[in-house]
């Protein structure tokens, strides 16, 4: 005869069927000539036929059920069932012994005691039954998978690049809502913590959580380190920006401006400068009369980063758009100066100048960046104010006058000054110090000898292949077949990629919501430098990652009658959307491009930073 141990883990019930003389045998410890004792799962005294028995045996129980985890095919494996002898406890103290068993057969792995181990040859999932027995037989098991991949390790994916707090306004961040910016194939779930690379002053990381109320504005770097208890981690460097909540005093400037002239257009490489086809400096949308001068971005540089242009002194063109992001901002909407949010995300402000159209915002309602430049200010969400009223406010602080005669040549303050030096500010964010520039070049600005075989790694080329057409020589260079493009540089031209068409439909929605430039839902495309640092995406900010985008375009972009012809087969009219069968190495190619595109020295650049930050 036999019974059966039943041991209960998740929602699966596992039977041991031991035999029955052993069942007697773990209750027959009782002396005096007994009757029953209790079973060996519960324990307890002897029976009630003799006097001074001894206690009978207790089995050993599951204390930390073990995780399902994760091997590689063709990594060597190597696994601790027991925990290091935390999975099982013994109430008598019994030393155990540990068997495990393996099904199916054939994964590549085999075990000894408690250890799994081996070099997985195949996809499979495995299930282990480790058993622990103590020494007078009383036993029990815990079930666990190990989910063999080709890829098992977690992985972050290239979502938010940091995160924004304010100075006097308190912070509450659980990293674990970061979870959905990694990637775990093992199914554990993820436990996601932070660390910070030096301390924030007024902020302080309690039970997992960054809390408190920041007191110094700047720029620090975080890690976020994502677990998935079977040994596996993932870490996404991020950089947390403390801004001013609002302005008090005056700007600390240099004795002489920076040179920004010299920044923006002597100091470019080549392919910035060169002209022919794709020429940059032909798409400039300086106009005659608003040249950039460092004077003029000067006094735009002290405006841009000035919360007293907003009705209530809490809100600047900086709070949105973040040097440090690229000036974009790491959240899905922008909020405003009365806690109002906007419908759209803050558009990163590099290269506008290359915008050849020259017309701004998401729907090209301003005609220009010296137009865009008012909007803000005035909107009832963003800033609340009057030009009238910013105007007045300008006026009053001592050190604006001397800016604008240096600018403009008297002390005037209007608003259309300061839309010009808004835009001149604007017009001198250049980034040109990419790798991928560096690759453009050759590592010689003023020559035109690209490297992109030698500059690039395979994967980034690979990636560039795909959104631009690559010559096959190059490409075999780098040990790599030949490619075919997707033609991302139709929309995203020049090297500067910058959208030098019309807004179009790109086919986000099924249907037609009736937003964008003419109603059609055509948005405008902004450049795509300093991508990987601008996430969210789109005009709603509604994808978190670049890979999100990237299966967008590949195989979720609609046909809501609106598309645009550049998404469709040949690039015709009516025909079907354009489908690319991309596979995780083709997605991760495309990524890695596109992480080339970010000019760490422009969203560090002294010029461009906060004057008035203490």
């Amino acid at each position: 005869m036999v019974f059966q141990l039943n041991v209960v883990r998740g929602q699966s019930v596992w039977r041991r069927t031991i035999p029955l003389v052993m069942a007697l045998a773990l209750a027959a410890c009782g002396g005096g000539g007994g009757g029953g004792g209790a079973s060996s799962s519960t324990g307890g005294t002897g029976g009630t036929g003799g006097t001074g028995g001894q206690d009978s045996n207790s089995a050993p129980t599951v204390a930390l059920a073990n995780l399902d985890q994760a091997a590689e095919i063709n990594q060597p494996f190597t696994y601790d069932a027991s925990q290091g002898g935390a999975t099982f406890t013994d109430p008598d103290g019994d030393t155990l012994s540990y068997d495990v068993i393996l099904t199916p057969d054939g994964s590549g792995l085999t075990s000894a005691g408690a250890i799994i181990s081996g070099t997985p040859t195949s996809t499979l999932n495995v299930t282990a039954v480790i058993t622990a027995t103590d020494p007078t037989g009383g036993a029990v098991s815990d079930s666990f998978r190990i989910f063999i991949e080709e890829n098992q390790d977690v992985r972050a994916l290239s979502g938010q690049a940091g995160l924004r707090f304010f100075m006097g306004r308190s912070v509450s961040f659980d990293p674990q809502d970061w979870d959905r910016f990694f990637e775990d194939p093992s199914g554990n779930g993820l436990t996601v913590s932070i660390s910070l690379a030096t301390g924030i002053e007024g902020l302080a990381i309690n039970q997992g959580r960054l809390e408190g109320t920041p007191s110094r504005a700047g720029v620090y770097a975080a890690t976020i380190t994502a677990s998935n208890g079977a040994g596996d981690d993932a870490v996404m460097p991020i950089r947390i920006a403390v801004l001013r909540s609002t302005t008090t005093g005056a700007p600390a400037l240099p004795a002489d401006p920076f040179d920004y002239v010299a920044y923006a257009q002597e100091n470019t490489p080549l392919h910035f400068r060169q002209g022919g086809n794709n020429s940059i400096s032909a798409t400039d949308n300086t106009p005659n009369n608003n040249p950039l001068t460092n004077a003029g971005a000067r006094l735009g540089r002290v405006l841009f980063y000035d919360t007293r242009l907003s009705v209530n002194n809490t809100v600047s063109c900086a709070s949105c758009h973040i040097q440090a992001f690229g000036f974009g901002e790491p959240s899905r909407v922008s909020t405003g100066f009365n806690g109002g949010q906007t419908p759209v995300n803050a558009p990163a402000l590099a290269n506008v100048r290359f915008y050849r159209r020259g017309n701004m915002f998401w729907d090209e309602r301003a005609d220009s960046l010296e137009d865009q430049a008012l909007g803000p200010i005035q909107n009832p969400v963003e800033m609340g104010n009057t030009l009238a009223n910013m105007v007045a406010t300008v006026e009053n602080q001592a050190f604006y006058p001397p800016l604008f005669e240096a600018a403009f040549g008297d002390r005037n303050v209007t608003a259309e000054r300061v839309a010009q030096a808004l835009a001149q500010f604007q017009r001198a964010m250049v980034s040109y110090q990419s790798d991928f520039d560096t690759a453009v070049i050759g590592n010689n600005p003023n020559a035109n000898t690209p490297d992109l075989a030698g500059l690039l790694s395979q994967e980034e080329l690979h990636g560039l292949a795909l959104f631009q057409p690559v010559n096959n020589n190059v490409l075999a260079a780098a040990g790599l077949p030949p490619i075919q493009t997707m033609g991302c540089n139709q929309c995203h031209e020049t090297q500067s990629q910058i959208y030098d068409r019309p807004p179009q439909n790109i086919g986000l929605d099924a249907t037609v919501a009736g937003g964008g430039a003419t109603g059609d839902d055509d948005f405008k495309s902004p450049s795509l430098r300093n991508i990987a640092q601008s996430a969210p995406y789109m005009h709603d900010g509604r994808f978190e990652t670049l890979e999100e985008v990237v299966n967008f375009y590949a195989t979720g972009v609609n046909d809501n009658g609106e598309t645009s012809n550049l998404l469709r087969e040949g690039n015709n009219a009516g025909a079907p959307i354009e489908r690319f069968n991309l596979d995780e190495e083709d997605v991760a190619a495309l990524v890695a491009f596109l992480h080339t595109l970010s000019d760490e020295s422009f969203m560090s650049e002294e010029a461009f930073s906060d004057p008035f930050a203490q």
